[in-house]
């Protein structure tokens, strides 16, 4: 859930753990718990924690635009659309604090809602204003073993249609490069069961990425 504004987050939702704002949440669909409509999963991060909503899963986003996970390790993938400065992806694990908006991308943004001894996670991947002003979160391509492209993490822009591919070691990024740019403001992304990725244009059209005869280095 984004952070619901206005610009900057003034209100510090996404610091706050009394609000579902400005964070990515996990529930059980197909159970009930007390007078809520769905459960609570038992490894909840903060199912226990008082002045916390235990819905929550991570914190400190601003505004989460598609979320994937890597079919292979099971990593949560990110996209963060920024505020002024910078576009983000980020990895993200449970109980985690990704900054908004104490940091934006990997810069300090505001000491506001700043808490003593908390721990930001810093994102994998930011990019200024300059190539794009709108993340779209993708997919960790696992289509053909063969190729250079695989375990490569592919997002793009949804301004500037830029896309992009990544590899990181340990949440630290090893490299990016700017791979293509789509026909179309680029919605979402999307995965086959054989590992395919396409881009889902805001337009209405759906492009299939075709990685046979390029390399990935």
């Amino acid at each position: 859930m984004g952070d619901t504004g206005p610009q900057q987050d003034p209100q510090g939702h996404g610091q706050d753990l009394e609000t579902m704002l400005g964070k990515i949440l996990r529930i059980d669909v197909d159970h009930r718990e007390a007078d809520l409509p769905y459960a609570i999963p038992a490894d909840n991060p903060f199912r226990n924690r008082a002045g916390a909503r235990p819905e929550i899963w991570a914190c400190g986003f601003r505004e989460p635009w598609r979320f994937s996970f890597d079919s292979i390790t099971g990593n949560l993938w990110v996209g963060d659309v920024g505020q002024d400065r910078v576009e983000e992806v980020a990895m993200v694990r449970p109980g985690e604090n990704h900054g908004w908006n104490v940091y934006e991308g990997f810069e300090p943004f505001s000491n506001r809602y700043r808490h003593d001894g908390a721990r930001y996670i810093p994102p994998v991947f930011a990019y200024r204003r300059k190539y794009g002003n709108s993340i779209t979160g993708g997919h960790v391509y696992r289509g053909d073993k063969r190729s250079s492209f695989y375990g490569v993490y592919i997002c793009g822009d949804y301004t500037s249609r830029r896309l992009f591919g990544l590899r990181q070691e340990d949440r630290v990024l090893q490299v990016v490069r700017r791979i293509g740019t789509a026909p179309q403001g680029i919605a979402s992304f999307a995965e086959d069961e054989e590992g395919n990725l396409y881009v889902v244009g805001y337009e209405g059209m759906i492009y299939r990425l075709e990685f046979n005869g390029t390399r990935f280095e």
